[in-house]
């Protein structure tokens, strides 16, 4: 939770004069200190040569919301409480009251004076009005009245009414452009602690909730706007410039664009400034920062919604670069600072009480970062609301003491800044003075010295000093002037009245022990008397105080009021306590307070998981363990994914299934557990039955990389982020551990799951490893190349049919091969083209094993069964060798044919030739000096080591056969058959003991 009581600053600023001279607002001598800001524990610092000017509002700490200057240098302030003051060279006066709902976050929050205000004396505020639902958030018109100064406002003109329930995040920012339309920005008006559908309305183009809107001067939509509809300009959707936002409290617009910049004050992690582009959306309550938001972004809503990277985003914290809610400033464009700082966008931060700097381009692109260990300014008190002087200087709205403050460049000494507060002891008259707030900027403030002027003629130094007054006046006017070693001067003073007396407060609390849950009533009364005065009435305030984390606490004013009694239940807001301040002022103006604590009874709420993940108490730093106020409802959010990024959420302990679930905090220490689920666990829960196919779990689940699996009574479950959670069990598990599990084969692909026919079972495996099992098989691998050539001719229904071996090396080696049921096989060596498989099947296998197989003559397969002429088929072989089958062959119709007599027979045209397809193997001679094969037409090739390779055929092979083969007289051949030179019909063929001549009138004769 955020304060976000901020509003625009027009340019300008009053009393220079008055602060150059070092001097101060007077305050009642025994007034007490204003509270502390948000974060006291860094020093005020501002880089060499800038100082701070202040100007009091008369608003006082915690209600100083905005200012705005008029073009005679005197500036409009306002307060969350109600109030309108105008502040003037004689110091404030207050133009008006109005009624306000002013708890938490709300209030009158915002100011903005017209361009046009020196003729038309306008300016317009934005507050929250009580209505029996909740608040309206009101952005009205005012007109001021007055002649030669402000004396109060009229002339009311409503320009929007936002609805609310929730006391955050109302309509705050304003700017009023030169054209007439005022831009306005509208928080999502949703809780803070836990997650809220509400929050979606900011995506909602028909909702004015979580937008930058811009509306003319009546109201209504503008044209130029990216939703307008003519038909209807008053809608909703026709005010919108821009959606996605959350808790947009402060604008302002870019001189050369004309278009908006946004701080957007975070919810959990970031804070972000936005350059604001027309129709952008600025993706909460999906996207904080450049992250998904935990607890929203898994929603449906999300659907769609892409992140719109900030022009700057910076962590919640303390630490260098860090803070807790953003305050939008504008670019500082004058010429009384170093010339290094025109064009910087100067911002803030309310609880770490930080100013930066950072510089973007035309476009909005960022072009200078600010530097996180070296902001501009720290301990600068609350700033809620940035703008310019008439000279171009910073100025800003600091909550936490209600003073308007001015960043000036000095070249040169910085006079001091002299500070003073007092105590009475009016029995003595004695008023001792404190100066040690004083300041120099140039140096220590030990470096200081003081000078005391009681006012009665008197003086004193020193940095505390006592001094007793005369018995008369009752009053007097103290001042203290600080000297820094240049003789440069500060001055303020302090009116004291010695012999008047505190008022006294008693007070009736519930006790300092006692601690309150949500919603239980805190019950207060007290009483209080002046000594001069008699009884006064109490002025009753309350601040809850939010400690997300002890260095960033930060006050919102809550409830408050008059009288003898007050009471109201405490809050619902976790790590927060309340501080309820009574308050009374006497005729003198001498103020007494009393401060009860309430503190919340807060119980130990611990976050637990069965896997280490993203656990989160949201509003509690965002960790998994906080002290949580009984009552109180934060939201619990899990990540989706554990760390390990494997499993992932399964449900809360009280069932919900939703990663976010809000949680009532009982009055013990409590444990909430979130259960995660791997995929094999989340699947094996899921599916009674494969619980009743597996059985129980055996052994715990095993990780080795990105694969786990978990054995059970009948088998395994292996996951992995590419398969999900698989099962195999039974025959096919069993052959899959023996070949070397997912380290050999992969990760299974799917559940064991049967073949199309009815007849196997297989699981696949991600290494392209299958395994397939039937009745009469039993359970067979085959992977890699040899499986995608089997998949290619169509698994087990094809012709190859089931693997009847594991794939396995060839008995050469070099290569593998899988025999399939069907009389085939699949062979791969890295040589044979393709991807290095052949099939070879049916009877061509056969005589292939018949001849000895991968290990025998022909060597292993190089080629699938191949088609041959006239319907035939064939394989060649690694030793240069082929089968050719044809069903008109004898035998199987299968028959090998090898080396040199294949070459020649391919060189004769092969099965397409004049031979014809092989139906012998090859052979050898009777007298084994030659080998031969016969073929289908009448012819053969004899081979001899002296005359190689010769085809013969037809007529003269009959006749060399009649002659008794080649152990007639004429032997083996020594050519093929050829044309007779001068004889085109005549053929002849050459042998060792003469030749065979073929003609057409004689057939075929020999000669020797």
């Amino acid at each position: 939770m955020r304060l976000s009581s901020l509003g625009r600053a027009a340019l300008g600023f009053a009393c220079s004069a008055l602060l150059a001279a070092g001097l101060a607002v007077a305050v009642p001598a025994t007034q007490v200190a204003v509270a502390q800001p948000p974060n006291p524990g860094e020093p005020l610092s501002l880089p060499a040569g800038f100082a701070l000017q202040d100007t009091g509002t008369g608003l006082g700490a915690w209600n100083l919301t905005d200012f705005g200057y008029l073009p005679d240098d005197t500036f409009i302030a306002t307060g969350k409480t109600g109030d309108v003051k105008w502040v003037g060279p004689n110091g404030p006066k207050q133009l008006i009251h109005l009624p306000v709902s002013s708890c938490c976050d709300i209030g009158l929050t915002g100011l903005e004076i017209a361009p046009d205000y020196a003729t038309s004396k306008q300016i317009y505020l934005a507050r929250t009005i009580p209505t029996p639902t909740g608040f309206t958030s009101r952005i009205s018109r005012w007109t001021v009245t007055g002649t030669t100064e402000p004396t109060g406002l009229a002339n009311e003109q409503i320009l929007l009414d936002v609805p609310g329930t929730i006391q955050l995040h109302s309509a705050s920012g304003m700017v009023a452009d030169t054209s007439g339309n005022l831009w306005v920005s509208v928080g999502d008006n949703t809780d803070t602690d836990t997650w809220h559908a509400e929050a979606f309305r900011s995506q909602d183009l028909n909702s004015v909730y979580g937008k930058i809107l811009r509306i003319n001067a009546s109201g209504a939509g503008v044209p130029e706007n990216p939703y307008y509809d003519a038909a209807n300009p008053n809608s909703a959707k026709s005010k919108v410039f821009a959606s996605g936002f959350r808790n947009p409290f402060r604008l302002s617009l870019d001189k050369t664009s004309g278009l908006p910049l946004v701080g957007d004050v975070g919810w959990g992690t970031w804070e972000e400034l936005n350059y604001v582009v027309p129709g952008g959306n600025y993706s909460w309550p999906c996207f904080e920062g450049n992250g998904p938001t935990p607890g929203y972004s898994t929603q449906p809503q999300c659907n769609g919604v892409t992140n719109n990277p900030p022009l700057w985003t910076y962590q919640h914290g303390m630490a260098p670069g860090q803070g807790n809610s953003v305050v939008a400033g504008f670019v500082y464009s004058g010429d009384s600072y170093p010339a290094a700082y025109k064009g910087q966008f100067f911002f803030g931060d309310y609880v770490s009480q930080r100013i930066w700097t950072l510089k973007y381009n035309t476009q909005g692109q960022l072009v200078q970062a600010p530097v996180a260990n070296a902001p501009f300014g720290t301990g600068l008190g609350g700033p809620v609301e940035f703008g310019a002087a008439t000279n171009g200087d910073v100025v800003y709205a600091d909550i936490a003491s209600g003073n308007v403050r001015r960043i000036v460049y000095v070249t040169g000494n910085i006079a001091p800044v002299a500070k003073a507060t007092s105590t009475t002891d009016p029995a003595t008259r004695t008023v001792s003075f404190d100066g040690t707030k004083s300041m120099d900027f140039d140096g220590p403030a030990s470096d200081l010295t003081y000078t005391w002027n009681f006012g009665d003629g008197t003086t004193g130094t020193g940095a505390t000093v006592s001094h007793t007054y005369p018995a008369s006046p009752a009053k007097f006017t103290a001042t203290l002037t600080v000297k820094d070693k240049s003789n440069g001067t500060g001055s303020t003073t302090l009116t004291v009245a010695p012999s008047n007396h505190s008022p006294v407060i008693n007070l009736t609390t519930p006790g300092d022990t006692k601690k309150f849950k949500v919603d239980e009533p805190v019950n207060l009364s007290g009483t209080a008397t002046d000594a001069e005065d008699g009884p006064l009435t109490i002025t009753w305030t309350s601040d809850i105080v939010h400690c997300a984390e002890e260095t960033t606490c930060h006050t919102h004013p809550d409830a408050g009021g008059t009288g003898g009694s007050f009471s109201m239940p405490f809050t619902k807001h976790t790590d927060s306590r309340i501080d309820f301040t009574a308050k009374v002022t006497d005729s003198q103006g001498v103020t007494a307070t009393k401060t009860y604590v309430a503190k919340p009874n807060e119980f130990k709420l611990t976050l637990k998981s069965n896997f280490p993940a993203s656990l989160v108490i949201s509003g509690e730093s965002n960790g998994n363990v906080a002290m949580v106020t009984e009552g109180a409802t934060p939201n619990l959010i899990a990540g989706a994914k554990a760390t390990d990024g494997v499993a992932s959420f399964s449900q809360w302990d009280n069932g919900s299934t939703n990663l976010s679930r809000a949680f009532t905090m009982p009055g013990a220490d409590t444990v909430v557990n979130a259960t995660y689920l791997t995929p094999i666990d989340s699947r094996y829960n899921s599916d009674a039955t494969l619980r009743g196919l597996l059985g129980n779990p055996t052994a715990a689940e095993v990780k080795d990389g990105s694969v786990r699996y978990r054995a059970y009574e009948r088998g395994r479950l292996y996951s992995s982020p590419q398969t999900g959670a698989v099962a195999i069990y039974g025959h096919i598990l069993t052959k899959y551990l023996a070949l070397g599990g997912h380290q050999a084969l992969g990760v299974p692909q799917n559940d064991e799951t049967g073949t199309p026919d009815g007849v196997g079972r297989y699981n696949a495996f991600t290494g392209n490893w299958s395994i397939y099992w039937t009745p009469a098989t039993g359970a067979h691998s085959i992977g890699g190349p040899i499986r995608d050539k089997w998949g290619w001719m169509g698994w087990e229904n094809g012709i190859l049919g089931y693997p009847a071996t594991d794939q396995v090396a060839t008995p050469t080696g070099g290569g593998q091969f899988v025999d399939f049921t069907n009389n085939a096989s699949i062979y791969w060596l890295p040589t044979t083209p393709g991807n290095g498989t052949a099939a070879v099947y049916s009877q061509i296998r056969s005589k292939w094993l018949a001849m000895g197989g991968a290990t025998g003559v022909l060597g292993m397969p190089i080629t699938d069964e191949l088609a041959g002429p006239n319907g035939g088929r064939y394989n060649n072989f690694s030793n240069y060798a082929s089968i050719y089958w044809h069903y008109n062959s004898p035998g199987s119709g299968a028959w090998s044919i090898m080396s040199q007599i294949r070459d020649r027979w391919y060189l004769d045209g092969g099965a397409g030739g004049f031979l014809g397809y092989p139906v012998t193997d090859e052979l050898m001679t009777p007298d084994t000096i030659g080998r031969y094969n016969h073929f289908s037409n009448n012819g053969s090739i004899y081979w001899t080591p002296s005359y190689g390779a010769q085809s013969m055929c037809c007529q003269i092979k009959s006749k060399w056969a009649s002659l008794g083969w080649e152990k007639g007289y004429l032997g083996y051949p020594t050519s093929s058959e050829y044309t007779v030179a001068g004889q085109p019909t005549w053929r002849r063929q050459n042998y060792q003991g003469g030749f065979i001549t073929w003609t057409p009138s004689t057939g075929a004769y020999d000669h020797r």
